[in-house]
């Protein structure tokens, strides 16, 4: 009995981990440089959206409870094959603050994006990405 003790005490620590989730992220900017958005991505087969962060000039969003700047929450994140569509709401979930929209462009070496991020009623900002 007290072999079976031991063998049962080593083994839980094993069945108390949980499995590696894998991550990948989309890194986007615009030309000038001084606007981007970070996307990171859980594993799976339709997208996961974990996190959000972008800044616009002065502005930042973040759906990080711990990140700089306002935080928004994830309203919707669907992809569709040909245009990945994010939209954040602010924290009541009452309005849109950010759309944004990209389109997966057919590259050899690298995944690429091109798109939009709109706040609020400013115009989009063009955005060029790398990621999945």
């Amino acid at each position: 009995m007290k072999l079976y003790q031991a063998a049962l005490m080593l083994c839980m620590p094993l069945a108390l981990t949980g499995a590696a989730h894998a991550t990948q992220s989309i890194s986007c900017s615009d030309m000038k440089g001084d606007s981007g958005v970070d996307i990171l991505l859980g594993a799976g087969p339709v997208p996961n959206v974990l996190a959000v962060t972008l800044a616009l000039g002065e502005r930042r969003l973040t759906t990080d409870p711990a990140g700089e700047g306002e935080i928004v929450t994830l309203a919707q994140a669907y992809d569709d094959g040909e245009v990945f569509r994010i939209d954040l709401m602010d924290d009541q979930a009452t309005r849109r603050m950010a759309a944004i929209r990209l389109i997966l462009a057919d590259h050899d070496t690298r995944p690429l994006r091109i798109g939009t991020v709109q706040v609020e009623d400013e115009p989009p900002v063009g955005l060029s990405c790398e990621g999945p």
